[in-house]
C-alpha cells in the first residue's frame, strides 16, 4: 500500500486549489458582460416658446413678437449628442437649409420664407430622424374704439323698448370669427353680426363689453361700456 506522507498532501492540495482557481476564472471569462445601453433615439417633438407659452401642438406664433422653435428628442439624455438641422420645404427646388442647433430664432422681422417646417435630426451613426411641421403664423383680431352706445350714454325707453348695440373691428388675416357680446354679464354668442337689438333693460346703469374670436383662439375685446336707460316722459318703468 502506498503511504502519502504529509508534505505529498499539502503538494496535491496546492495543485488541486491551483486547478479550482484556473478553472474559476474560465469560468468568469465565459460569462458574457451586460450589453452597453445605445444611444438610441426613439423619436423628436417640435414646441414653440413665445413669451410665457410654450406649445407642441397648434404652433402658432404672432408675427409682432419674437419666438423660437425647438426641439425635445425621446429620451432627452441623448439630446447633446445629436445634431438638428432646421430646413424650409422645397418640393420644385429643393429643400433650403435655415440653421443648425436645437433652437431656431424667430424676430420680428423674420420673413415667412426664413420659418422653418422641417427638422432633421442626426446621431453620430448618421441615423436619421425627420419631423414635418406647420408653424402658423396669426395676427391677433382687434375690435375697434367706437361702439354704439358709447361711455355714459344715456338711452331713454322703458323694459319694452329694443335698443340697438353695434360694433365694429377687422382681422388682418381675414379669418373666420364669432363675437360674443356681454350685457350686464350675460354672454351672447351672436357669430359675426356686428350689430344686435336688446330689450328688457330696467332704469339705471347697465354694462356692455365685445369680445372677438378667432379660429385659432387669438381674441381682442372692448372696454366694459357702462350707460344709462332712464324712463321717457309719459313711459312707465
Amino acid at each position: 500500500m502506498m503511504v502519502l506522507k504529509k508534505t505529498h498532501i499539502s503538494r496535491i492540495l496546492s495543485v488541486f486549489a491551483t486547478l479550482v482557481a484556473g478553472l474559476m476564472t474560465v469560468a468568469c471569462f465565459d460569462i458574457p458582460s451586460e450589453p452597453s445601453e445605445r444611444n438610441t433615439v426613439k423619436g423628436v417633438s417640435v414646441y414653440v416658446k413665445q413669451g410665457e407659452n410654450i406649445d407642441s401642438t397648434l404652433l402658432k406664433i404672432h408675427p409682432q413678437e419674437v419666438a423660437e422653435i425647438f426641439a425635445k428628442t425621446t429620451p432627452d439624455k441623448f439630446s447633446d449628442d445629436l445634431t438638428y438641422e432646421w430646413y424650409k420645404e422645397d418640393k420644385e427646388n429643393g429643400d433650403v437649409r435655415l440653421g443648425d442647433g436645437n433652437t431656431y430664432h424667430i424676430s420680428q422681422k423674420t420673413d415667412e420664407s426664413q420659418i422653418p417646417d422641417k427638422l432633421v435630426v442626426r446621431d453620430a451613426e448618421n441615423n436619421v430622424l425627420v419631423s414635418h411641421f406647420d408653424i402658423i403664423i396669426n395676427t391677433p383680431p382687434e375690435i375697434d374704439s367706437v361702439l354704439k352706445p358709447q361711455p355714459s350714454d344715456t338711452l331713454y325707453g322703458n323694459t319694452k323698448t329694443a335698443f340697438q348695440f353695434e360694433w365694429r373691428s377687422h382681422d388682418k388675416d381675414n379669418e373666420d370669427f364669432t363675437y360674443t357680446i356681454l350685457i350686464d354679464d350675460n354672454a351672447y354668442v351672436v357669430g359675426e353680426f356686428n350689430k344686435i337689438r336688446q330689450s328688457g333693460f330696467s332704469e339705471g346703469e347697465h354694462s356692455f363689453q365685445v369680445i372677438m374670436t378667432d379660429n385659432y383662439g387669438d381674441s381682442d375685446s372692448s372696454e366694459v361700456i357702462l350707460f344709462y336707460v332712464k324712463p321717457q316722459q309719459g313711459d312707465s318703468k
